[in-house]
């Protein structure tokens, strides 16, 4: 079976999908209208191929999905 690729994470009422280039962040406002925001994401050994050995890729990939989780945090806490 092949992997969709597609990630995600839970935020404040709402969640953060992310696949490739893009993620996604939909959030539910205390008014019940659901607010989304669509971001282009261009990692780090995307632009620098250097940074594509095996292991230094894999840190640099953990350390990109942590920024953009606390970046969609901090957005869906805005809202409260």
């Amino acid at each position: 079976m092949k992997s969709s690729g597609i990630g995600g994470q839970a935020v404040l009422e709402g969640i953060m999908m992310r696949n490739g280039g893009k993620y996604a962040v939909a959030v539910r406002k205390p008014d019940k209208e659901i607010i989304i925001d669509v971001q282009e994401h261009v990692g780090l050994t995307e632009k620098y191929k250097f940074l594509n050995v095996p292991f230094v890729r894999g840190v640099f990939k953990f350390i990109e999905s942590l920024v953009i989780g606390i970046k969609t945090l901090k957005y869906s806490a805005e809202f409260f």
